[in-house]
Order: structure tokens, then C-alpha cells, then sequence
């Protein structure tokens, strides 16, 4: 099995792929609790469920949506460390500007 290609991209492309990642997790994630809310609509239409089925199946659900929480909370410390990076980033151009010639540095804000 050979190495993954990884395109060349620079600091900014490299931003928005990770924000897009967040994006399509966040979408996936959505995906997951939908179907959860979807299966149980139909346990809840279904008489002739028990109530030990409805205890497991509850358990199921529950379980499933600690992960998806579990999962939110990862996102949300990538989404704040991409919005870190982007601010320090754009700080330290500022700073690196502010020793050059104001015109010099013009065109990057």
C-alpha cells in the first residue's frame, strides 16, 4: 500500500480544508441523529413492543448519542484551534508588517 497524496497547499488553502472537514462532520453527524430520530419514531408507533425492548432500545439510542456528543466536543476544540491558528497568524503578519514599510504590507490586509 503506497503513501496518501497530500496535495501542496499553503497556510490559507490548509485552513479551509480543516474548516471544510469540520463542515462535513458536522453534516454526518446530523445524518446520525436524524436516522436515531427516525428509528425511534417507528419504535414509537410499534405496539407490540415491550417495555424491556423499549428499556435496550433506549439504552441503544443513548449510547449512540454520547458518541455523537463525544464527537461535537472534538469538533468544536478543532474549530477553535483553526480560529486560534488563523488569529495568531494574522497577528504575527501584522507584526512582521509593522517593521516594514507601510506600503510594503498594504495589499496582505
Amino acid at each position: 500500500m503506497s503513501m496518501p497524496k497530500i496535495p501542496k497547499r499553503d497556510q490559507e488553502g490548509a485552513l479551509i480544508d480543516l474548516l471544510e472537514s469540520v463542515a462535513l462532520e458536522e453534516a454526518a453527524l446530523a445524518h446520525l441523529i436524524n436516522a436515531e430520530a427516525e428509528k425511534a419514531q417507528k419504535i414509537a408507533k410499534d405496539c407490540n413492543v415491550t417495555a424491556q425492548e423499549m428499556i435496550e432500545f433506549q439504552k441503544s439510542i443513548s449510547k449512540v448519542m454520547k458518541n455523537i456528543i463525544k464527537k461535537e466536543m472534538l469538533l468544536q476544540f478543532k474549530l477553535e484551534d483553526i480560529l486560534e491558528f488563523k488569529k495568531d497568524s494574522k497577528d504575527k503578519l501584522k507584526n512582521d508588517c509593522g517593521k516594514l514599510k507601510k506600503t510594503d504590507c498594504e495589499d496582505k490586509f
